[in-house]
């Protein structure tokens, strides 16, 4: 199983288009790595992928990393997509993905985020011919293949979980089943696993069962303290009004996963999140406590 990180960051990337915050003008001057919005590639084999989210920066994720080209004249080795909510940072690409020609791509995701895409004009088209777009399970049961030589139907084994969280803002910000999902990869021939959560508003008793199992997991790390925003001047929101459990404090992330095996890894990163230096006191804590901030290209092989 290969595991390869498109994307790093929160809605917008860092640098943001409208913000210069200290993270933003460091990623402009060079001084920092830039980080596109949030997403990872996973493939059984190598030859055939499936993008969990897909972000707006589709399109320069996918000329970054060749196994991803096209190799007709027109085609691609995506087969599909896997998304975690429905927020634009996680769907936005599917924009990009429509000049996809006669190619068909099988979606999954909770009915609740499939029934939001379906709204929008600009994702409706997936939802219809010759596309999927399948609902998974959420009772952590293992995702069944639509085709038969789909490869998580004999080497990968994936499966839904659904996770505390909300709706997107544009959809009342409200807690609703399958808000927001989880998934869990595990590749049959060597029983390696891989969790993806980029986004929760708690680490429930699934959750955690599911973090205590993997090999390498990649967490929420959108902020690393519940006033981030507000104590930077660029927001009035709160890390857990937004639907994400900081990274930091008593009862962060940070400390929950500490006990873990297996590499955590925090991605999905806000551009206000401090944790993008590494130099930062909030860098250091999370390396000190065992844990790790993706970035873009970052590859793991199961």
């Amino acid at each position: 199983m290969i595991v390869r990180v498109l994307g790093s960051a929160a809605g917008g990337g860092v640098p943001q288009w409208n913000c210069a915050c200290t993270n933003c003008n460091a990623a402009r001057a060079g001084a920092a790595p830039r980080r596109s919005q949030s997403s990872i590639a996973v493939s059984a084999d190598g030859d055939r992928w499936y993008l969990v989210n897909a972000s707006p920066d589709v399109a320069q994720q996918i000329e970054a990393y060749e196994p991803l080209l096209p190799r007709t004249a027109r085609g691609t080795p995506i087969a599909g997509a896997f998304f975690t909510d429905a927020n634009v940072d996680h769907l936005g690409g599917l924009a990009v993905l429509r000049q996809q020609g006669s190619h068909a791509f099988v979606l999954r995701s909770s009915a609740a985020v499939r029934a939001l895409a379906a709204e929008q004009v600009a994702f409706s088209a997936f939802a219809r011919g010759p596309h999927r777009w399948e609902s998974v399970p959420l009772d952590g049961g293992a995702v069944a293949p639509v085709d038969r030589d789909e490869p998580f139907g004999s080497t990968l084994e994936v499966r839904a979980l659904a996770v505390p969280g909300v709706l997107p803002g544009y959809a009342g910000r409200v807690a609703a089943p399958g808000a927001v999902v989880a998934y869990a990869f595990r590749d049959l021939r060597s029983n390696a696993r891989a969790l993806f959560a980029p986004v929760f508003a708690a680490i429930d008793d699934g959750l955690r069962a599911e973090l205590e199992r993997a090999d390498v997991v990649f967490l929420d790390g959108s902020f690393y303290r519940d006033d981030e925003l507000e104590a930077l001047g660029l927001g009035d929101k709160r890390a857990t009004a937004l639907g994400h459990l900081p990274v930091g404090g008593e009862g962060g992330s940070l400390k929950a996963a500490a006990a873990l095996g297996g590499r955590r890894i925090f991605t999905h990163l806000n551009n206000s999140n401090p944790m993008l230096d590494p130099a930062s006191p909030e860098a250091l804590a999370v390396a000190q406590a065992g844990g790790e901030v993706a970035y873009d290209g970052m590859e793991f092989h199961l």
